[in-house]
């Protein structure tokens, strides 16, 4: 009889503590809904950003504050305003009680290098802070390299809740706690700012859903770009003058100039491309400068050719036109060249 007692008492200590549990770790009751969820965000660190991919691994921080009646205690009994706890002991205690299950929808794979720490205060308020190095999907576009701007955006959102039950949002005061830092691993991007946004989501069932976009937006370093990418395409692309302007080469040595510098040229784009991927691959002004260069070196080895060759015949109809047509080519496609160059680098400068 005594062990059928003690099983008892057990069997309802159980189902007790299940359903404490349960109610812990449900919505928090004397909360006007939705419950806001107030959320900062640091970007301690870029580790890496590839465009070709469409994505880049951030170090962030991330800071969420909530409020849970059910968490009050006594701040005199217990001797002090605020509960600290870190780590494993952090996220054992998380277990136990409501949090608000934010995510990132553009999380690509793990989060590493993980650290958390949540703070409790007497009157209810929950300050939950996780830390983790991850990989992040974005949208990327390369239409103005080496002068792009990205704004690369980080989607924070609940699915667990509609939005008439839990919300996301960024007060002044967790804007003026978030951002980015400015040194960076990145060595070729330096940061802007960071902006938050609220959107709603479509979810199961045709609920709407809270998000929060956190928007880095990073400029990239493009006068390091000059000596590494333009000084070698002009330098490829001025074999030209030499072959319009030198007199004593015949035919066969200016085919033999402009086949050598179409293979130079060639040899540049995939230098470029295995050294900054993108750069030919997509409509980069880099691709534009080396696709119209191709047409450029061919165009001054057929003008040329034909029009020495009419000029060759003093008793020509048209050798007088041919003449200064000649004279007038020579220094024509470069001017126009450079100008078609510099017109592509300049209209991807942001404005």
């Amino acid at each position: 009889m005594a062990r059928l007692l003690l099983l008892l008492a057990l069997l309802i200590a159980g189902v007790t503590g299940a359903w404490a549990a349960e109610e812990r770790v449900s919505l928090p009751d004397g909360v006007e809904l939705p419950i806001r969820v107030r959320v900062g965000l640091r970007v301690l660190d870029v580790l890496k950003i590839a465009e070709v991919a469409g994505q880049g691994r951030f170090y962030v921080e991330v800071t969420q504050r909530w409020a849970d009646p059910r968490l009050r205690f006594d701040a005199v009994a217990r001797g002090a305003t605020r509960i600290d706890r870190v780590g494993d002991e952090a996220d054992a205690y998380l277990k136990t009680i409501w949090t608000p299950a934010l995510t990132v929808d553009n999380l690509v794979g793990e989060r590493e290098s993980r650290t958390v720490a949540v703070s409790t205060y007497a009157n209810g308020d929950v300050v939950f802070i996780e830390r983790y190095e991850s990989n992040f999907r974005f949208r990327m576009n390369m239409d103005a390299f080496p002068f792009d701007t990205q704004d690369l955006t980080l989607s924070l959102s609940l699915p667990r809740y509609a939005k008439q039950e839990a919300i996301l949002i960024a007060t002044e005061a967790d804007r003026q706690l978030s951002g980015i830092e400015s040194g960076l691993s990145v060595v070729d991007w330096r940061a802007v700012r960071l902006r938050f946004s609220n959107e709603e989501s479509m979810g199961w069932n045709a609920r709407s859903y809270s998000r929060l976009n956190a928007t880095v937006t990073l400029s990239r370093f493009a006068e390091r770009y000059l000596l590494r990418i333009f000084i070698p395409i002009m330098a490829v692309l001025a074999v030209s003058i030499f072959v319009l302007w030198s007199p004593s080469l015949t035919e066969k040595d200016k085919g033999t100039q402009i086949f050598s510098t179409l293979l130079a040229l060639a040899a540049l784009s995939f230098t470029f491309e295995a050294s900054f991927p993108g750069s030919i691959s997509l409509n980069t002004p880099v691709a534009q400068i080396i696709s119209l260069g191709y047409l450029y070196l061919v165009s001054v080895l057929l003008l040329d050719v034909v029009l020495a060759a009419c000029a060759a015949r003093p008793g020509a109809r048209y050798y007088v036109a041919c003449v200064a047509l000649q004279r007038q080519v020579r220094w024509a496609l470069p001017a126009i060249m450079a100008i078609i160059c510099v017109g592509a680098a300049v209209r991807a400068i942001p404005t």
